[in-house]
């Protein structure tokens, strides 16, 4: 037991953990906007990671892994250990009086090691649906997943509270399957970086896929899970109506190889650098998400930032995004998805209505008053951008 857990702490100092920082993932890529605007807003929040190619930088802390190896269930994310007397060390020299993790890996249970050591206040922030995960990747059945439910009921319960990304994620938390009090549920979300904003409104570039040759966007990784191989038959049944349609495909993922077997026909891109995403979704005419999986997905709010409209199904993060038949589609079936977007490219009025639409809808995601009611979530005072002050 620490000599010291008696000791007055510092009010109001985070540290924010997590498993996964640099990574080509979405959770990585969410850590580096949120860690861009803890920067420019001087937030009494510092972001620690274990990893042997990353730095620290201000406001992120970097640690040596004693180990890092892959695991077969996720090859392209590394399982890097970390010493847990160093974050300790760590979180007591600078005073730190509450934490916040994103990562249900080791760096969970640092977390949840500091809490039993010095008693602070605990916060999740849930980024995976690992029920999900389990039915789709891991193809477990029901008694399985009860299992895994009941392992997650127990280790979330740990936290004082859970920030949750979309509606379903909070009535699972506080419906029967876990039995969570609302109070501890906390809606989040994220927001619309600058370099799509500038990129989508400073120009009338995102107009001018109306008239080009018809093309098909899905952006982000080619796993299993997110419904890739739904695809062909989608792209198939669409092209059939709407001669010259193309399909483009950019990012990279384990079922990449895979992928281009089944589905010659269509353009890939390989992993897109975050700084050209806006040109990759100036370039289409709609977005497809066949994912059943997303618990928020970025990849719509990003396109919806540049004025790209998007179909999705009626689940999850989408479908809080989503403004069904007005900036985007939200449907049931793969054969819903095809008919969808024949009509809309077969209707050039629409296609110009829902990316105006489009548009609007991504200006209800503002780093501003979804980091304001983040840090009052947290019981921190929020701090203006231009000179790190409270605000008033």
């Amino acid at each position: 037991m620490d000599e010291n857990l008696s000791e007055k702490r510092q009010v109001n100092k985070v540290l924010w953990l997590t498993d996964t920082y640099g990574d080509h993932n979405g959770v990585s890529m969410v850590l580096q906007s949120i860690h861009s605007e803890i920067v420019l807003r001087n937030l009494p929040v510092d972001i620690m990671v274990c990893s042997n190619d990353l730095k620290s930088d201000k406001h992120l802390i970097v640690l040596k892994p004693l180990s890092e190896f892959n695991i077969p269930l996720y090859r392209q994310q590394p399982m890097r250990i970390p010493n847990f007397l160093t974050i300790q060390r760590i979180f007591r020299k600078r005073k730190y009086d509450r934490i916040i993790c994103s990562t249900e890996g080791p760096m969970g249970f640092a977390a949840l090691y500091l809490k039993k050591l010095y008693s602070v206040k605990t916060y999740f922030y849930l980024h995976t649906d690992w029920i999900m995960f389990a039915r789709q990747v891991m193809g477990m059945e029901d008694k399985g997943v009860s299992r895994l439910q009941r392992v997650m009921k127990t280790y979330y319960n740990q936290f004082d509270n859970i920030f949750v990304l979309n509606s379903d994620q909070q009535k699972w938390f506080t419906g029967h399957a876990m039995k969570f009090d609302p109070s501890r549920i906390l809606m989040t979300a994220h927001w619309t970086e600058n370099i799509f904003l500038q990129n989508g409104t400073s120009s009338n570039g995102y107009l001018d896929a109306i008239e080009d040759p018809p093309v098909l966007l899905y952006a982000g990784r080619l796993s299993r899970e997110k419904g890739i191989f739904e695809l062909p038959g989608i792209f198939k049944r669409v092209r059939d109506k709407i001669p010259g349609l193309k399909m483009l495909i950019a990012g990279t993922g384990p079922a990449e190889k895979e992928l281009k077997a089944v589905f010659p026909e269509a353009e890939y891109t390989g992993w897109i650098d975050h700084s050209r995403l806006p040109e990759i979704y100036r370039s289409a005419g709609l977005l497809i998400l066949p994912s059943r999986f997303d618990t928020f997905s970025c990849v719509v709010l990003e396109a919806l930032s540049c004025g790209l409209p998007v179909i999705a199904y009626n689940t999850k993060g989408p479908k809080d995004i989503i403004q069904d038949s007005v900036n985007g589609f939200l449907a049931e079936t793969d054969l819903e998805i095809s008919e969808r977007i024949i009509d809309y490219f077969s209707d050039r009025d629409l296609r110009l209505s829902f990316k105006q639409a489009a548009l609007q809808r991504a200006n209800d995601y503002s780093a501003d008053n979804i980091l304001k009611q983040f840090l009052l979530d947290i019981g921190i005072q929020p701090l203006s951008a231009a000179d790190g002050t409270k605000a008033a």
